[in-house]
């Protein structure tokens, strides 16, 4: 058995440690330096001073752990694809649509003779998605290519910088719009929907959803995939985060499994944990020089997507009779996601009369979600999946 520079106990503090001084800035910073920025930077710079052991991230066993959260956030996120509600709010849903597919073929015309056609083919899934989907990137082509594995990394490092102020500014004037509105016609605040089991997971007794009954579930749903990957889609050559979400929306919409079943169990934040693990050892293999090479693409890559973003649910929202505002909280939101748009929402909603306060809440929070279920969980894995194959 090899032994590393530190032990675990060691090694695992401090990796907690860059964690928590990275979210406790960004919070303090209002997420204007995003959490993933102020952490990769930490990272980047304890291995380039030599203050960090390269197997770190190893002797923690963060890489192990993340090898967990790779496998089940896919067909997590596929759960919590709502089809009633997409098919509810067809507008919205159209409009995000267009707009990642949009972004995706304006990007792949333009980027190309500016970054090289490897980092255009990875750009358009890691604009748009989170953590799994820039993990799928990575992880697909650290044997292909390497020296650009740690690209949709480092574009989720940066999403904040270009995502909070054009949602922070679009929800500012989507809250005052909808305050002149209500103050108006005033409507009683909207009773929020109460999450509904259906299906065979609503007969289980409650006592019996432990962590584990949910953890099993997700990777009996695993389980399946990479046995239809091996059988019945053998000769398809589908990529096999593309099957395992489409497992993931069809047995959340049948009820076979509970949605959001990591948040059921409190283990989703253990897992995003690993999953920077696993960001985070990249790195630790990435060089210097290698990293700097890739920031101008980086930022290249998500201003020209945040720009078509932008336009596309400016212009959208006004060809679909909806407001403009909501229509870039909803492209630009996918940039972002989860948990900083609900304190960005939260403070928007903190400047307007109080009596009102429900009603903006609940107006705000559908269009959060939406792009967030969406495009963040939905198209970016389908994106990054089928355009990582033809990396070369």
């Amino acid at each position: 058995m090899s032994a590393y520079t530190w032990p675990f106990a060691q090694s695992f503090l401090v990796f907690l440690l860059i964690v928590l001084i990275s979210q406790s800035a960004a919070t303090r910073l209002r997420s204007y330096l995003p959490m993933p920025l102020l952490y990769g930077v930490l990272f980047a710079a304890g291995f380039a001073l030599g203050w960090l052991p390269r197997d770190l991230l190893l002797s923690a066993n963060m890489v192990a752990v993340g090898t967990i959260a790779f496998h089940v956030l896919v067909i997590h996120s596929g759960t919590m694809v709502n089809l009633p509600m997409l098919r509810k709010r067809k507008k919205e849903t159209a409009l995000c649509a267009a707009a990642a597919l949009i972004m995706t073929a304006v990007s792949l015309l333009v980027l190309p003779p500016l970054i090289g056609w490897d980092l255009a083919l990875l750009s358009p899934g890691a604009v748009v998605g989170g953590g799994a989907s820039c993990a799928i990137g990575s992880r697909w082509i650290s044997n292909v290519r390497p020296e650009i594995s740690f690209y949709p990394w480092m574009i989720f490092m940066f999403q904040g910088v270009f995502s909070i102020p054009a949602v922070t500014w679009a929800l500012k004037k989507e809250t005052a719009r909808l305050t002149a509105e209500l103050s108006q016609t005033p409507v009683p605040p909207p009773v929020p929907p109460q999450p509904r089991e259906f299906g065979p997971v609503s007969k289980i007794p409650k006592q019996y959803k432990t962590p584990a009954y949910y953890l099993a579930l997700i990777m009996l749903v695993a389980v399946l995939n990479q046995v239809l990957q091996g059988t019945v889609l053998k000769n398809f050559h589908i990529n096999l985060n593309i099957t395992a979400l489409l497992l993931g929306i069809l047995v959340g919409n049948l009820g076979l499994v509970d949605r959001a079943p990591l948040f059921q169990c409190d283990s989703y934040g253990l897992l995003i944990l690993s999953l920077m693990g696993l960001m985070a050892n990249n790195l630790a293999n990435t060089p210097l020089p290698v990293l700097l090479s890739l920031v101008g693409p980086v930022l290249i890559a998500l201003a020209l997507g945040s720009l078509i973003l932008m336009a596309c649910g400016w212009f959208l929202a006004k060809a679909l009779k909806l407001s403009p505002y909501a229509g870039v909280v909803l492209t630009m939101n996918s940039v972002m996601g989860f948990p900083v748009n609900q304190r960005l929402a939260a403070e928007a909603v903190a400047r307007a009369p109080e009596p009102l306060r429900d009603s903006l809440t609940g107006r705000l929070m559908p269009l959060l979600s939406m792009s967030t279920m969406l495009v963040s969980n939905g198209l970016s894995v389908f994106l990054i999946s089928i355009l990582v194959v033809f990396v070369k």
